[in-house]
């Protein structure tokens, strides 16, 4: 089996290029691709396979996994990295066209949430160095998010968690995003209160939890708590929720530099309508799986834990 190792804004996947559709991607064999000892190392895994029945105008499959195995709705960043890894690798062809008022060369990515139309943006040695998404637009009311409350009016909701009550916003970008505002990321409860958030049970179907930092109405500076993953370098449609939830807010101008850990994503949204992101994409390295390794792999054998002076 061959796989390639990419990022886009230092969130990593590992992607199993697939447009016949031949290969299974099971829970088990997901954790060893992303396990960073063991394995590749990635937040997750991104099969780039045939556009579905019910998408037949989009051109490629983001099949995209968190690294704990759970089918994903979408990923700003991984949405970039299949576009790039497409493109360059000769599976796709781009058309002219437009979107969202960017002009260039046009792929239409099917994912969980829906086609997402992307303009791909040339390097000077001809392959993809970045991706202007259209997102598409945001979901802001409670219930569809999904978010239980009483009040699916309100923009902030208070949610006890971890002996504390957050103020979050609500926002689906084709997966739930809860928004927190500190006035420092840096210092902000991402590890101790964001695995708190993610599994809270008013989300009922999880939730990626963001903290956000506003440095003026024309950057922020983000840290995410991705749900199945864990703290990331980057999310893209963290990015972008966070955004919308700024500008309910009156906080933020349409367009916005998102400083996260791993990079700089530029978000535009004029509200009422689409939200667009822009970014980078990187392919690392590509590699042959051994069979002996996809054996391993098939029994989950790689994933067990490993006990302080114990071993296995």
């Amino acid at each position: 089996m061959d796989a390639i190792k990419a990022h886009g804004t230092g969130n990593d996947f590992v992607v199993l290029p697939d447009v016949d559709d031949r290969l299974e991607v099971p829970v088990a064999l997901v954790r060893a691709l992303t396990d960073r000892r063991r394995g590749i190392g990635g937040d997750g895994v991104i099969r780039l396979g045939a556009p579905p029945a019910d998408q037949p105008d989009a051109d490629v499959f983001m099949d995209y996994r968190n690294a704990d195995g759970g089918a994903v709705e979408m990923c700003g960043n991984g949405v970039r990295v299949t576009a790039k890894l497409a493109v360059d690798h000769g599976l796709v062809q781009p058309v002219d066209g437009d979107v969202a008022g960017t002009h260039g060369e046009v792929v239409r990515v099917a994912t969980r949430g829906g086609t997402k139309p992307v303009v791909v943006h040339r390097g000077e040695d001809g392959t993809v160095a970045e991706v202007t998404v259209d997102m598409g637009p945001p979901i802001v009311v409670p219930a569809e998010v999904p978010f239980e409350t009483d009040d699916q009016d309100a923009l902030q909701h208070d949610l006890q968690v971890g002996g504390q009550v957050l103020s979050v916003s609500v926002v689906s970008m084709g997966n739930p995003h809860a928004v927190t505002v500190v006035d420092d990321v840096t210092t902000a409860p991402v590890t101790t209160l964001g695995p708190l958030v993610e599994v809270h049970p008013r989300f009922p179907a999880k939730v990626n939890a963001g903290f956000v930092e506003v440095v003026d109405r024309g950057s922020v500076r983000l840290r995410v708590w991705e749900r199945g993953v864990g703290e990331t370098a980057a999310c893209g449609t963290g990015a972008c929720a966070a955004v919308v939830a700024l500008q309910r807010l009156d906080l933020v101008d349409p367009v916005v530099a998102v400083s996260l850990p791993g990079g700089v994503l530029q978000v535009t949204h004029l509200p009422g309508g689409t939200v667009t992101m822009r970014g980078p994409a990187t392919e690392v390295a590509s590699c042959h799986l051994t069979d002996d390794w996809l054996r391993d792999a098939a029994d989950d054998a790689p994933h067990r834990e490993l006990v302080r002076g114990t071993f296995p």
